[in-house]
């Protein structure tokens, strides 16, 4: 080989591995996956938040649990110290010093309130059991002087309403029941008379519940303090700035892909170009030039193949884990809201039951007959928050996801009760037929027919709103659901468009253009169908028919796949 030939070689190879190089470092650039630890960081920022409002969700519970044998509340310090160390090895780690000290803030403060309770508790305790005595007392005074029957009755009387009272566990109201026994508690002493053992037990039941009060208003001045207290600020701004950085890393990502295909198309051109110079003289280069420029075609095919399913992955996790902690808190918020709700219809009805006594001792007074149908009217409530909450649950659990035998009537009355707040100044009839169960996703129907509800409610521009929602076979195997109200109505140049991502008419901010694109969604994933009526002005017509039993494939696509709310 001459030298100039090889000369010739060593700049060909140079050339060669500068644009090899050029395309590994374009390659590398598209692989880059810095953004990974703040993805971690944001769910971690998620679990502290949600640790959070755990924790303020245990202070009122902590607060408005006055039974004697209080139930335990975790400790919520361990798994919130483990956040804040996997926080500080990561991106957020600068931030970390400034939870740390919101969170020992935080801490201080409910092992005052923790303080401050069990103070209550141990004054709650002597309270009861001198007004015990006094009753006992009264008791005592009828039967050593017949003449104070009366007076001792009003003395008994007044005990057991101060007794009733101290035992209301709502913290948020502790003034308001000050302000209510304040009064009974003037009265103690003039209703004990001039008897010597009954006055000072009045006296003693007197000063042992004002101590209680006085340490249930300080204990509510800490829980006040505590509930002020929060991280959850804090928590959202870093995780607003960690989710810029990683929109920003993406958006690299996608620029040095553009630079890659762009480079790759150039590249591609020029062993073409080199291919067709030396096809005559060199048919074992131009062979090897065709391997080259297969081996970069089918590897791009497989970055773009890679790219696609990247990000369809991407989407899927963050709604997954979107709907996964939305479940999880409504679910919780919704359990936590059983236990107080307990309590109060538990005292409701023993103020109910203690009723006809103090009817036998005071007769027939208008104020018992008051305090009766106030109790009754309470229950009443209670029990009508209890279905709600009952709904909520159903409605929000997340392994309702998953595909079961469902009745479409039933899901319909429970959608209603979730969007009564919505549906507040609309008028609703329901025309439910007789129609067979259904195999489906049941929380994903719910959603179809919640999202056909709200825009139906937002459509109304009319005084009288009127929407009807009924339900009817189509068919031998399939069941309609029909959504009709008497809004605006659709123009027709939109009927098109009115499934498509994003497309909105309402005003900016009060909508995202989804509600119907999910719902189309749904329903095609479950083998049926949407028809849509709509005349401008008049009103419209979403007519959801679906299958009682879905086709082969529909079950699992369903169980798979969550859709976003």
């Amino acid at each position: 080989m001459s030298p100039r030939s090889a000369r010739k070689n060593a700049v060909v190879a140079l050339a060669a591995l500068a644009l090899l190089g050029t395309l590994a470092f374009l390659f590398a650039r598209t692989q880059a996956s810095g953004y990974k630890g703040d993805l971690n960081a944001m769910s971690l920022m998620r679990e502290l938040r949600d640790m959070d409002a755990r924790w303020d969700i245990d202070a009122v519970r902590l607060a408005n649990d006055l039974s004697s044998n209080p139930e335990s509340i975790p400790d919520r310090a361990p798994v919130i110290g483990r956040i804040l160390q996997e926080l500080a090895y990561g991106s957020a780690g600068g931030q970390v010093p400034a939870l740390r000290e919101g969170i020992a803030q935080k801490q201080a403060a409910f092992a005052r309130l923790r303080e401050a309770h069990a103070a209550s508790l141990a004054a709650l305790r002597q309270a009861r059991d001198a007004l015990a005595t006094l009753t006992a007392d009264a008791g005592a005074l009828r039967a050593r002087d017949p003449r104070a029957a009366d007076r001792a009755a009003a003395l008994a009387t007044q005990a057991e309403v101060i007794r009733a009272g101290i035992r209301s566990a709502d913290i948020e109201d502790q003034e308001g029941i000050a302000r209510t026994l304040e009064p009974r508690l003037a009265l103690l002493t003039a209703a004990a008379g001039s008897d010597a053992a009954a006055l000072a037990a009045a006296r003693k039941a007197e000063s042992a519940t004002r101590a209680f009060l006085d340490r249930r208003t300080a204990e509510a001045g800490d829980w006040r303090k505590f509930s002020f207290m929060t991280v959850g600020a804090r928590v959202d701004l870093l995780s607003r700035d960690l989710s810029k950085s990683v929109e920003a890393a993406l958006d690299e990502k996608d620029r040095w892909r553009v630079y890659l295909v762009a480079y790759a198309a150039a590249l591609l051109l020029g062993v073409g170009y080199l291919g067709a110079r030396v096809v005559a003289t060199q048919a074992a280069l131009l062979e090897a030039n065709e391997t080259l420029e297969q081996r970069v075609a089918d590897r791009t095919q497989a970055l773009e193949t890679a790219l696609r399913q990247l990000k369809e992955s991407e989407a899927q996790l963050v709604q997954s884990e979107k709907m996964s902690s939305l479940g999880q808190l409504v679910a919780g918020v919704a359990h936590e809201i059983n236990t107080p709700l307990a309590y109060v219809k538990n005292s409701m009805a023993l103020v109910r039951e203690r009723l006809p006594a103090m009817r036998a001792v005071l007769g027939d007074d208008e104020g018992l007959e008051e305090l009766e149908a106030l109790a009754r009217d309470g229950l009443h409530g209670i029990d009508q928050i209890a279905e709600l909450v009952a709904n909520l649950r159903n409605f929000s659990r997340i392994d309702r996801s998953k595909v079961a035998s469902f009745n479409v009537n039933e899901g319909l009355r429970s959608t209603l009760l979730i969007a009564r707040p919505t549906l507040r100044k609309v008028e609703v009839e329901q025309k439910l037929g007789d129609i067979p169960s259904i195999t489906c996703s049941p929380s994903q129907v719910n959603q179809v027919v919640l999202n056909l509800l709200t825009n139906a409610a937002q459509a109304m521009d009319k005084p009288e709103g009127h929407i009807v929602l009924g339900t009817r076979r189509e068919g031998a195997g399939h069941v309609a659901i029909e959504v009709s109200d008497n809004g605006r109505g659709i123009p027709p140049e939109n009927m098109s468009r009115i499934f498509d991502p994003f497309f909105t008419t309402k005003e900016v901010g009060k909508g995202t253009g989804l509600g119907l694109t999910i719902a189309y969604k749904i329903v095609s994933q479950h083998g049926g169908r949407i028809d849509v009526r709509s005349d401008p002005g008049v009103g419209s017509t979403f007519t959801v028919v679906l299958p009682v039993e879905p086709p082969a494939g529909i079950s699992e696509n369903a169980q798979r796949e969550q859709v976003p709310a």
